[in-house]
């Protein structure tokens, strides 16, 4: 309202300096009561809008501490300090089982565990029964090797000195032969003793030879003896320890 007194003020000079005299009197009538009528207005509609906002302004404070009192969290109580205490603990392996006797079926436990301790040491018995025997028996097989050995050896050297005792007797009576031939008087009679040498060597040839083989068999036999008497030992000995 100020700006329109102080643009009409304006105008009126203008009109003054118009050369028409009855137009200046319209606009200072105008322009003199406004200013003061519309400042009471203002403040009329400001005193009827102090009510309205001091009522929401009441309002919003309200919302507020409902909302405040919803999400702000209960205050939570300071902890009471924590006494910290260092114990020291003694372990005694002797007393974890004290109680064990009382517990269900611990019978049965103790005597599982027994059972498999006897099992246990019965085993080991076993175990080295067994392997005792097995020495034994590599033992006695080494010495049963041996034994046929010696056996064979000696029954080869005398074998041997019979093949020699046959030969120098062989060479003998052929020697005998020889002489019997010369002093043949006929071809007739050369030839009746060149059979009967013949017969005789075969004979004594055939004789030798199967001497020479029951020999080598009895041998054979006697080295062969102390291996199956030690086999037959040593399978009974292994079903003892399988059983």
């Amino acid at each position: 309202m100020d700006n329109e007194a102080q643009t009409k003020p304006e105008a009126v000079t203008k009109v003054e300096a118009a050369p028409a005299p009855a137009a200046p009197a319209a606009p200072r009538a105008a322009a003199e009561p406004k200013p003061v009528e519309a400042k009471p207005a203002k403040k009329a509609k400001a005193r009827a809008r102090k009510p309205a906002a001091a009522v929401v302004a009441k309002v919003k404070k309200v919302n507020a501490r409902r909302v405040n009192k919803t999400r702000r969290p209960a205050p939570r109580k300071a902890a009471a300090p924590r006494i910290e205490r260092t114990t020291t603990m003694t372990f005694d392996a002797t007393k974890m089982f004290t109680n064990f006797e009382a517990l269900p079926g611990a019978d049965k436990f103790q005597a599982l565990f027994a059972q498999a301790g006897e099992r246990s040491q019965e085993i080991v018995a076993k175990s080295q029964k067994a392997a005792e025997e097995l020495a034994e028996i590599t033992k006695a097989n080494v010495e049963a090797l041996a034994e046929a050995g010696r056996i064979a050896t000696a029954g080869a050297r005398t074998i041997g000195q019979d093949v020699l005792a046959s030969g120098r007797t062989s060479i003998e009576q052929a020697s005998a032969a020889v002489k019997t031939l010369a002093e043949a008087k006929s071809p007739t009679e050369f030839f009746q003793i060149q059979s009967e040498l013949a017969r005789a060597s075969f004979d004594r040839a055939v004789a030798e030879g199967s001497k020479f083989t029951e020999q080598l068999v009895k041998l054979a036999g006697e080295a062969v003896q102390p291996l199956s008497t030690r086999a037959s030992i040593n399978a009974e000995r292994i079903n003892e320890i399988a059983a």
